[in-house]
């Protein structure tokens, strides 16, 4: 079995076989921009039916999950009443920027990196051109796979599935029936729709409802360390949002 060591800003990972290329093609295509994706509305965007493929490891869509979660939230947004984010290349310079200074760190725990960021955002938001008085960010992780927390096992020897995850006991040698039950890959529509359900839930202070936010981005990125045996994948995002501050007191009001 060829066994691969990647150091990646200082921290080392352990990848088998093929898993060492799949790493190289996210690592140099995860901070591609389509700005083809943000010229529509969500509801054409999800209309169009290019959200509705599976999304997989081997052949992960930067651009194209980046996108989706935008249109997610703003169809969240519009359901709730609220005005669709604009979105901004200059946030998402910024945005892309602090990705890749945390992409080694773990996620569970966004808040801490939250407010790291928030004590230069501003500043560093005008430093890429951003117009806007108010800044703040949401950051966490989803799974990214359709699991339903039931007990699961890996198994490296069936191919059937890309990612060998397997909801049950694993099967003895001497059991007549050695199927399981693959746990399935979301769509890409169906991962957005279940990070912003997760979102809203991590989003104490309602920074993605709220009307005072008029301009988003974002970038998602695969959790390298959960991409080998039993582990569920994990998808990392840090989603930007700017507006005025005179809008944010009207907000409240």
């Amino acid at each position: 079995m060829l066994i691969i060591i990647v150091k990646v800003r200082s921290k080392k990972y352990i990848l088998f076989g093929s898993n060492f290329f799949i790493l190289l093609f996210l690592l140099f295509s995860s901070f591609n921009i389509s700005t083809d994706y943000y010229n529509q509305s969500s509801e054409e965007f999800f209309a169009s039916g290019v959200a509705d493929k599976d999304l997989t490891l081997a052949d992960t869509d930067p651009e194209l999950l980046n996108a989706t979660v935008f249109h997610a939230i703003n169809k969240m947004r519009e359901q709730k009443g609220k005005e669709a984010f604009i979105y901004s290349p200059e946030l998402q310079k910024l945005v892309t920027s602090y990705m890749s200074k945390v992409e080694n760190k773990n996620f569970a725990n966004g808040e801490i990196i939250r407010k790291k960021f928030l004590k230069t955002i501003l500043k560093e938001a005008k430093e890429k051109g951003f117009k806007g008085t108010l800044v703040d960010l949401n950051v966490l992780q989803a799974q990214a796979i359709h699991y339903n927390n039931k007990i699961f096992f890996y198994n490296k020897k069936d191919a059937s599935t890309e990612l060998h995850l397997f909801y049950g006991e694993r099967p003895a040698k001497q059991d007549k029936k050695q199927d399981r039950e693959a746990i399935p890959h979301y769509t890409y529509k169906g991962f957005a729709e279940n990070l912003v359900s997760t979102l809203l839930k991590l989003d104490a202070e309602n920074k993605t409802t709220s009307k005072a936010y008029k301009f988003s981005a974002c970038v998602l990125q695969w959790d390298y360390s959960s991409l080998y045996k039993n582990k569920i994948p994990q998808i990392k995002l840090i989603q930007i949002v700017g507006g005025f501050q005179t809008d944010l007191i009207k907000d409240t009001e």
